[in-house]
């Protein structure tokens, strides 16, 4: 019996003493360490951007979308989009248009754009580099993915024809 008190002692000790350790979830967010682009520069280019150009990365997507300072409100309507939010790239997430922002012909900013696979960024870029990440509104995501939506099989068969 004293034996078996102290088997029983000595289970209870080991089981207090072990600890169940609870997994935390995985931090994929491949630009945790990056900063969103500041609000200043986000007033900047809606000062002095004289184009912008948005372009598909996937073949099966509509064409690209060009806007010029003639169509200034559309320029404003663009960068509207971008949040003071810094965003975070999951390590899923690819790709679905890039986005460039020029002044005068020269190219100041320009980010990658992702609104699928659970991720809404702007990835900007710059030297070849990540800079910094936001999030892209809500409406955003809705334009891009109205314009940078798929083309049907048919409209591709049929743009694929000859005429």
């Amino acid at each position: 019996m004293k034996y078996l008190s102290l088997t029983f002692i000595l289970l209870i000790s080991l089981f207090i003493s072990c600890k169940t350790e609870t997994k935390k979830p995985a931090n994929n967010d491949r630009a945790a360490n990056l900063s969103p682009l500041p609000p200043s520069i986000i007033t900047q280019l809606n000062n002095t951007c004289t184009a912008i150009d948005i372009l598909p990365l996937r073949k099966e997507m509509n064409a690209s979308l060009s806007f010029s300072k003639d169509q200034s409100q559309a320029l404003q309507y663009i960068i509207s989009f971008i949040s003071d939010e810094k965003g975070a790239l999951l390590g899923s997430c690819t790709p679905d248009g890039h986005i460039v922002f020029q002044e005068n012909g020269e190219i100041n900013y320009e980010a990658d754009i992702y609104f699928s696979g659970g991720c809404s960024v702007f990835v900007w870029n710059k030297g070849g580099k990540i800079s910094h990440v936001n999030k892209i509104k809500p409406e955003g995501i809705e334009f891009f993915k109205n314009f940078l939506k798929p083309i049907s099989r048919e409209k591709m068969e049929s743009m694929s024809q000859p005429q």
